[in-house]
């Protein structure tokens, strides 16, 4: 499929997951109507049949306008995939990946309740056994682990880093303890791990000179949040009429500087996005840096966009009957999301300064 059809069935997959985004957020359930529909889309398998990074940006932005939370679940579960190739028993590879293809759900699980950002840096002991190892501990904020068939999961083995593919088996369970400011619909539960097997033969040989589709696709849920709260903010100035005159909103000056800065912001997200997932496609030894700054100046254009269309709708934003207040929510979880803009800052002054590998263009 082209690049402009998977645009295209992106944009269709965004209206359904936007008719029940505010139901799902309010009850905080998962869309499981759009996991259906991802299921039997060819979008779901775009990154293993060939898609760029650029185009899985954008497809990223379009899910996001449509419900951040469902975005969010798919990067995950494609961050999970991208990693299916680097199982280190080749005939496992092929059985995972044909078990995407069939639309088996994949979750990441790699977050500990002490480990803050460093969910590569596993704290967790594992033991030795025959075949693999056994871990007994806890995963925090596991996007859509509730559906999840298969989990990516680390643990210490042997003293080092270990990363594995396993079954979300009986051994694994999930704690019902979701109930967040934002991104409601993700179910991003505690899970409980006792005793569960980690297989020698589903370890992962992670390659660091491969791109890491989460942190590709994380700047994108801003952007994607950014344009719906932009959106919004011209709808609503464009249909409120002000009186005595009965003018719109839209011809007061001050509306009209807050939607221009909004669109300043949003496109300089944008191109930081576009330009960083095109340096990802080429290669470029600077891609890992600039996905760090495209997701630290998305989360802030997601947030400062979506504030400012709050204020421009007045009471009738803050109301739970308009999507403005749920997009606000949605965009303060950005800079939540590893990396934080503090660890984020510090590797790239770091970097910099020459104290941490080549700098950045």
């Amino acid at each position: 499929m082209t690049d402009a059809n998977l645009l295209k069935e992106a944009e269709r997959l965004q209206v359904l997951l936007a008719e029940q985004a505010a139901k799902h957020d309010r009850e905080t359930t998962f869309p499981e109507e759009g996991k259906t529909a991802m299921s039997h889309s060819p979008l779901n398998t775009a990154l293993l049949d060939g898609a760029s990074w650029l185009t899985f940006g954008q497809v990223i932005s379009i899910l996001a306008r449509g419900d951040a939370s469902f975005a969010t679940v798919w990067l995950m579960h494609q961050g999970s995939a991208a990693m299916l190739r680097a199982l280190v028993d080749p005939a496992q590879a092929s059985f995972m990946e044909a078990e995407f293809r069939r639309g088996a759900w994949f979750g990441n699980a790699l977050g500990e309740p002490t480990s803050g950002n460093q969910f590569l840096m596993p704290l967790q002991q594992a033991r030795r056994v025959e075949g693999g190892w056994r871990l007994s501990g806890s995963k925090r904020f596991v996007s859509g682990g509730e559906g999840a068939k298969y989990l990516i999961t680390s643990a210490v083995c042997d003293g080092q880093p270990g990363f594995f593919l396993i079954d979300k088996d009986d051994s694994v369970r999930a704690e019902e303890i979701w109930d967040p400011m934002g991104m409601r619909a993700t179910r991003s539960q505690l899970l409980h791990l006792q005793d569960t097997l980690l297989p020698e033969s589903r370890r992962l040989r992670l390659d660091p000179t491969q791109a890491n589709a989460i942190a590709v696709g994380l700047p994108w849920i801003s952007i994607g949040i950014a344009e719906a709260a932009m959106g919004f903010a011209i709808g609503y100035a464009k249909e409120r009429r002000l009186p005595p005159e009965n003018k719109p909103l839209a011809e007061l000056q001050w509306v009209q500087f807050s939607v221009a800065d909004m669109s300043t912001r949003l496109e300089a997200a944008r191109s930081l996005a576009i330009r960083s997932a095109t340096a990802t496609d080429q290669r470029t030894p600077d891609s890992p840096f600039l996905q760090m700054q495209a997701k630290m100046v998305a989360n802030d254009a997601a947030i400062a966009i979506a504030t400012a269309a709050l204020e421009l709708a007045g009471g009738s934003g803050y109301l739970k009957s308009r999507p403005i207040e749920r997009y606000v929510r949605d965009a303060m979880s950005g800079p939540l999301m590893a990396w934080s803009p503090a660890v984020t800052r510090d590797l790239l002054g770091k970097a910099i300064l020459g104290l941490l590998g080549p700098p950045p263009a």
